[in-house]
């Protein structure tokens, strides 16, 4: 297999782990805010962001796992990939506007997936 399917396949498996994580961990967050009442909703957002790095830092692993290297471009791609995704759902559904909190989520989130690459590659095989 090629270098550059390897890579699309590695970045999309990722991408799509990420963002499941991300989903799994907003439901988990939005359970204990309905039910405890213990985070406010002035929050959120930063709630939101930390979740979306949490993921893209999931999606990262996941993809440099699968390209077996170059951490550090595979989670950083598999980072911006999980923000357009986030971003242009947000978008879409017309709830969410570019703003400077926009930026702060994007810097977060690649470097969530860089830090995700480069613990993939670095960690040891267990078997």
């Amino acid at each position: 297999m090629s270098d550059k399917k390897k890579l699309i396949k590695a970045v999309s498996f990722g991408s799509l782990c990420g963002v499941l994580g991300c989903v799994i961990l907003m439901c988990v967050f939005a359970v204990i805010m309905l039910t405890s009442g213990l985070l406010g909703a002035e929050l959120t957002n930063y709630i939101m962001i930390a979740v979306a790095a949490l993921g893209a830092l999931t999606g990262g692993f996941v993809a440099a796992k699968l390209n077996h290297g170059a951490g550090l471009v595979v989670g950083g791609i598999t980072g911006a990939v999980i923000f357009l995704l986030i971003t242009v759902a947000g978008l879409s559904k017309g709830g969410e506007t570019v703003t400077a909190l926009t930026g702060i989520k994007a810097a977060a989130v690649i470097l969530g997936g860089i830090c995700g690459g480069i613990c993939g590659v670095k960690e040891k095989k267990s078997f």
